[in-house]
């Protein structure tokens, strides 16, 4: 929970050096992680109920919102049109999931995965895109750059540990390293944001 404090506050003070770009709604994003985090951990955590709701409605906006900025941020149109194309696949798997799924007890893996994936795809095309224009020369002072980096990091870390909790591992003692080793990427991805607001410089 710290480190989503410190990276929101962080959000909020350098807020005047990105509001004008596609990131622009990142605090309201970090906020509502972070509720969702609190919110999530006090129902299943004190009231012992189910929580996986609150996931559910999370994961649309997340994904959603960081797959519009990917598709904003690149220049290529064929890139553009293939990030719409699976913000559209995404939202049908949202909206399949609840309908077959049950919102309320059952977590919506395929919603989780198919995000995870196109938001990943994105953001390679995303680098490729910086690749081939200028803006690789200023990349690390570009606070999408880091913030990229640690959704990167994460998603590629989390999304076999999500496969395996969700249909390979049934509870057992192997969670506990499970744990560990997610919240290591939850670490290291909120140092990476953090490095974006320390080093990111205004474009003029």
């Amino acid at each position: 929970m710290v480190f989503y404090a410190v990276v929101l506050c962080f959000s909020i003070i350098r807020y005047q050096d990105y509001n004008d770009t596609p990131l622009r709604l990142l605090p309201v994003i970090f906020f509502f992680t972070f509720i969702t985090e609190y919110t999530g951990a006090y129902v299943y955590g004190i009231l012992g109920v189910p929580n996986q709701v609150i996931y559910n409605i999370y994961y649309l906006f997340h994904f959603g919102f960081f797959l519009f900025v990917f598709m904003r941020m690149v220049n290529d149109r064929v890139f553009k049109n293939n990030i719409l194309m699976a913000m559209g696949v995404f939202v049908g798997v949202f909206f399949a999931d609840l309908i077959f799924t049950d919102v309320y007890r059952q977590s919506f893996v395929w919603t989780y995965l198919a995000g995870s994936l196109f938001l990943v795809y994105s953001i390679v095309l995303y680098y490729i895109d910086i690749l081939e224009s200028p803006r690789v020369l200023v990349v690390k002072n570009d606070l999408l750059f880091w913030v990229s980096v640690g959704l990167f990091l994460f998603y590629i870390g989390y999304i076999p540990i999500k496969i395996l909790k969700a249909w390979i591992f049934t509870q057992s003692s192997f969670f506990g390293i499970l744990y560990i080793i997610h919240y290591s990427l939850i670490v290291v991805m909120y140092l990476c944001f953090l490095i974006g607001f320390l080093w990111m410089k205004r474009k003029s």
